[in-house]
């Protein structure tokens, strides 16, 4: 409804008053003027003519604008319209990262162990490597020449005591092997040792004779039995003769001086037999004691052997230790096949401090990979498939754009409070204004991952709840140190 001015009485008398007012002083204003100041009219002829006056009417019949009428209608449809976008405008959060550009197995780094010169180098910058492959040496006591000696000896060695037909290795070039030296000696010791051993006939033969006397024994052993056996029928037969002849000797047909001609045979019998019985029991126990002789003899044989034997294998584990030790501490072996990449600039004779990274070998796994360490905050709102932009260092994105990727592996533990993402590159290496850019081992950047849509009017609450807890927590603690 377009507004109505009340105008008064007091207001038109004064704009009347003001009309007067506005002439210019010693102006004429004739004889009407005069009488009408000397004869005023009444109060109602005054106030009619100031109502109908040209200004009055312009105020009163003036329309208000339309942003007077329509104003409040206006202000509450752009509040609806702002609200209804809020609900149906939508867009995805953006977490970052640092990243850095690997291959599906990444390289790997050779460190120095220990600090010294750097005296051989055997390989150039993006050499093709072997397994295994010698690509350096630092300064040592023991020569490369002196390490191969030692591998292949110990194999020697090793073949020798699975198979005693070999011949019994002993070195006769002279090396030196530095802190292994003293291990090495030991072994020479114990490998003598053992030959002389197995080459001593005196142990052999006295084994070998008693277990001759052993058999002969055993024989002896067996006619004794025989022995026995039929004195035990002569006994037999005698003491059935002497029962005989005592029938007769009582009934008085036989003297008394053949009676005990008799007896005497008997007793005769009965005393061989049981010294028979003496001997085989002295056989037993001696054959006893010869197999108890042949024991210890072997025993102490092979309980030398086997001594021997130990301290050649522990003594063969040293020198092995010790040559691991020294290819970790004086020599870089390549411990996959692929391409050499010297992380820095290197010389020959050149001191490198211990710790420090010196090659790195890379497979021919072509498959990229952008490992990306993500802080905890955030971490919840990143899934697998999610689209990823890597914007790498080398390559400015704003000439050079930025690869493209997906979240393929997330990380369930965490490591000093960040998590690693795996993000696998859809493209490879061509950007998105499709440039081919250069791979190079270890390319860092950085990680924007494009989380889930979320509307803004959730954003407006979420932020008017962050604000609501944050005062939920203020006051908590003012209410606890108030109450301390």
């Amino acid at each position: 409804m377009p507004e109505i001015t009340e105008i008064t009485k007091e207001s038109l008398s004064s704009m009347a008053l003001s009309d007067s007012k506005v002439l210019p002083i010693g102006e004429d204003l004739g004889g009407e003027l005069a009488t009408s100041v000397e004869n005023p009219p009444p109060s109602g002829e005054l106030e009619g003519a100031s109502i109908r006056s040209d200004e009055v009417q312009e105020i009163i019949s003036a329309v208000p604008s339309w942003m007077i009428r329509w104003g409040i209608t206006l202000i509450f449809g752009l509040i609806v319209m702002l609200i209804s976008l809020s609900w149906f405008i939508k867009y995805p959060d953006i977490i970052f990262g640092n990243a850095t550009l690997t291959t599906l197995e990444p390289p790997v780094k050779l460190v120095v162990k220990s600090s010294g010169k750097l005296t051989n180098i055997l390989f150039s910058d993006g050499a093709t490597i072997e397994k295994n492959q010698v690509i350096a040496e630092m300064e040592n006591p023991v020569t490369q020449e002196g390490i191969e000696f030692l591998k292949d000896y110990v194999l020697a060695v090793r073949d020798y005591l699975t198979s005693p037909k070999n011949e019994l290795p002993l070195a006769t070039k002279k090396h030196v092997f530095g802190a292994m030296q003293t291990t090495f000696n030991d072994l020479q010791k114990n490998l003598k040792d053992l030959q002389e051993l197995k080459q001593n006939n005196f142990s052999v033969q006295k084994i070998n004779s008693l277990k001759s006397k052993i058999v002969q024994y055993k024989k002896l052993i067996v006619i004794s039995s025989k022995q026995l056996s039929l004195l035990k029928e002569e006994l037999k037969n005698a003491e059935e003769k002497y029962k005989a002849d005592q029938q007769l000797y009582e009934k008085g047909y036989t003297a008394k001086m053949e009676f005990y001609k008799e007896e005497t045979l008997l007793r005769q019998k009965q005393m061989d037999l049981e010294n028979l019985n003496k001997v085989e029991t002295e056989q037993q126990i001696t054959l006893i004691n010869l197999q108890q002789e042949l024991n210890d003899a072997e025993f102490q044989y092979q309980e030398n052997e086997r001594t021997l034997t130990n301290n050649i294998l522990a003594n063969l584990l040293e020198l092995e230790n010790g040559i691991e030790n020294w290819q970790q501490n004086y020599s870089f072996i390549a411990p996959i096949s692929g391409k050499l990449v010297w992380i820095e600039k290197i010389h020959q004779n050149q001191f490198i401090e211990s710790g420090k990274s010196l090659f790195a070998i890379t497979t021919n796994n072509e498959k990229l990979i952008a490992l990306v360490t993500i802080p905890a905050i955030g971490f919840g709102k990143i899934q697998t498939g999610q689209t990823a932009r890597i914007k790498l260092n080398n390559y400015p994105s704003y000439e050079f754009g930025h690869l493209e990727g997906m979240v393929s592996k997330l990380t369930e533990i965490p490591n000093e409070n960040s998590y690693q993402v795996e993000i696998s590159l859809n493209n490879g290496m061509t950007s998105s204004y499709n440039k081919q850019l250069t791979f190079t081992p270890e390319m860092t950047g950085t990680a924007e991952i494009v989380t889930d849509d979320l509307r803004v009017m959730q954003r407006i609450f979420n932020q008017f709840n962050k604000l609501f807890d944050r005062d939920t927590n203020t006051n908590a603690s003012v209410s606890s140190t108030l109450s301390k």
